[in-house]
């Protein structure tokens, strides 16, 4: 029994220290156009966060401490995507990490619609992998060629579909 004893407190442990690791993520809705269900959203992701801190691209990769996210409408996406990638068109996920503490995830929301209605999902369902893809970002992935590309929503699949997977566990 002491062996279970001391087994439960190092587990306990672990897992109170894990908690602790996991960023604040602040959540804004700055578009009026399309009605999302941020409450379902923020679940999913939360539920990924242990999962996307295991998955890090590298062993010195960690996310900040607090995280906004906001969602867009095209006009205000657009605008960032201009000043900070050189392209003026509208984009799904624009993500920043301004420092340890503070990391941004910008959702273009228009474009996350279309990208639902092209391979049959919920608009919250890609929504929700969108913030995961925003999170491995802050993670140090990177899509910029195909490998890395792949890799990428490899990871973000897995996470997205494990945090469904516990959404179900939990309502049972």
């Amino acid at each position: 029994a002491e062996g279970n004893s001391s087994f439960f407190t190092h587990y306990s442990l672990l897992i109170t220290h894990y908690f602790y690791m996991l960023p604040q993520l602040f959540w804004f809705s700055r578009q009026r156009a399309v009605k999302i269900n941020q409450n379902y959203i923020r679940a999913l992701v939360t539920s990924a966060l242990p999962q996307c801190l295991a998955k890090a691209r590298y062993a010195t990769s960690s996310l900040p401490s607090m995280i906004e996210v906001s969602f867009l409408n095209d006009r205000a996406i657009a605008k960032v995507h201009a000043d900070f990638c050189n392209d003026p068109s509208p984009t799904d996920v624009i993500t920043f990490r301004h420092s340890p503490e503070l990391g941004e995830i910008l959702i273009g929301v228009p474009t996350v619609v279309g990208h639902a209605k092209k391979f049959h999902q919920s608009v919250d369902h890609e929504m929700a992998l969108c913030v995961i893809h925003g999170l491995l970002h802050l993670l140090d992935y990177d899509d910029i060629n195909e490998n890395e590309r792949r890799l990428m929503h490899r990871e973000q699949d897995f996470l997205l579909q494990h945090a469904i997977s516990m959404s179900k566990c939990a309502s049972i």
